[in-house]
């Protein structure tokens, strides 16, 4: 069958638009639509250097004296109360002056050999004037500016702590029969202490522990090995606001055995618990803001015949866990009372999380009112409190809390939120007795179960009075 070229041709045609592949159109941006934000975190705020423009007078015998006087003049303005001023010439290397004359010290090619034996740490230098002396002996006067290197320290509104070392009256401590080098206790406490302010988001603790290794880094900058920019970084170690201090009263977790006298096995039971005292100090007046003593049980392990032990490690950690749990407690409850942020009907969100609230505690709610003064002094009473309802606590994170509320006496409606705050931890509820079943005529059943007490009860009790501490 033969096709003629016009047929051969559409043919053709057809089948090339069959094969061709449909391009799906790129999707059109609109101009200023709204970009989704990254969900990046951002980074820490740990300062910067940068540069602050400044303008210096200096005098001296030649012109390369006065300018060399001007630009360590510029240099202790900027950074004046953390630079040394008997090794300003050395650091930022004011020795480029030396020899130069009075014309060659305004030349572009003078500022370029500033920045460079500074090493960046002084930038876009001019002289602006450079005078004789006005009477004879008299010294020459080099007026000048540049951008000096400085360091701008974070933003941070927070109090400033410093967790001193805990202190204690022994050497070691019992738990489960093994003797705790009472350092190594106080050393963990101590760092958790630290950790767990930190993590509130309301304290900035100073690091006063690792030292060495801080100074190590400043010394670099301080040799000239790091660039001479970051010397804006000196000098800026910032004092505390408050110092805590604590001392481990008591802490141990004693083995307790009898002999039975009808035969050769002991009785053994564990009890104990600890104790720290601690106070806040304010840095400046020396004043102790607050003071307190901590107490804490260890579960008892009940009196057994069959070689009941205990694992040390484990009953340590917990004591230390409970130990931090409690100080920050305290410290936060007395400097940032945990408030409500957020209220949804019954449904609440907390300003802090971290250590100082627990899942599944429970903790009384009170509503804040008007202040009370004192009249013979002023001095603030603190605020009128009323109970108002108990938070259960739901889920913890490291900035933040949710809890929902119960008990609440009267209504919510019209509370601000920021009037709620916590206060202690309430035991929890009581289960509901069950009620009692009842017949298919609606009457109980004749005969009901009845609990009755075992007629001898062993009691860890009765081993702890033993121990005089617990």
């Amino acid at each position: 069958m033969k096709c003629s070229p016009a047929a051969l041709v559409l043919s053709l045609l057809v089948l090339a638009g069959c094969g061709q592949k449909t391009e799906t159109p790129a999707p059109v941006v609109a101009a200023g639509a709204p970009v989704a934000a990254g969900v990046a975190a951002t980074m820490p705020d740990v300062g910067k250097v940068d540069t602050v423009l400044a303008k210096a007078d200096g005098y001296g015998p030649t012109p390369a004296a006065a300018t060399a006087d001007a630009i360590k003049s510029a240099i202790l303005q900027v950074n004046g109360a953390t630079i040394d001023t008997s090794s300003v010439s050395v650091k930022y290397g004011l020795d480029v002056t030396d020899g130069v004359d009075s014309v060659s010290l305004r030349a572009t090619e003078f500022a370029e050999r500033v920045a460079q034996k500074s090493g960046g740490a002084i930038t876009r230098f001019k002289v602006l004037s450079l005078d004789a002396p006005t009477v004879k002996g008299g010294p020459y006067k080099a007026s000048i500016e540049a951008q000096i290197a400085h360091y701008t320290a974070p933003v941070d509104k927070k109090l400033k702590v410093v967790v001193g070392a805990l202190k204690f009256d022994t050497d070691a401590f019992n738990v489960g029969g093994a003797m705790v080098p009472a350092a190594k206790v106080a050393d963990d406490i101590r760092a958790q202490v630290s950790a767990a302010l930190t993590n509130t988001g309301r304290f900035s603790v100073l690091e006063r522990e690792n030292s060495e290794e801080i100074d190590q880094e400043l010394a670099l900058i301080q040799s000239g090995a790091a660039p001479r920019a970051e010397a804006g970084k000196l000098g800026q170690a910032v004092s505390a606001d408050l110092v805590w201090i604590g001392h481990i009263d008591t802490l141990a977790y004693e083995r307790h055995a009898r002999a039975l006298r009808t035969s050769d096995r002991e009785l053994v039971s564990y009890s104990g618990g600890w104790g720290v005292s601690q106070k806040l100090v304010n840095v400046a007046t020396r004043q102790v803001l607050s003071a307190d003593a901590l107490r804490g049980r260890a579960p008892d392990v009940a009196p057994t015949t069959l070689g009941a032990g205990v694992n040390t490690a484990q009953v340590l950690a917990d004591m230390q866990r409970n130990i931090v749990r409690d100080i920050v407690a305290s410290i936060v409850g007395r400097t940032f009372p945990i408030t409500v942020v957020s209220l949804q009907g019954t449904d609440v969100v907390l300003s802090q999380g971290g250590d100082a609230v627990k899942p599944g505690a429970r903790y009384a709610v009170v509503t804040m009112g008007a202040e009370m003064k004192d009249p013979q002094t002023g001095e603030s009473l603190g605020r009128v409190e009323k109970a108002c309802c108990i938070a259960v606590i739901d889920k913890v994170t490291p900035k933040l809390s949710y809890a929902h509320l119960e008990q609440v006496s009267g209504t919510l409606a019209g509370v601000a939120p920021a009037s709620l705050q916590l206060r202690e931890m309430v035991a929890a509820q009581a289960a509901p007795a069950a009620a009692p079943a009842v017949g298919a005529a609606g009457t109980a059943p004749a005969r009901a179960t009845k609990v009755v007490k075992p007629a001898r009860e062993t009691a860890p009790e009765a081993i702890s009075k033993e121990d005089g501490k617990w």
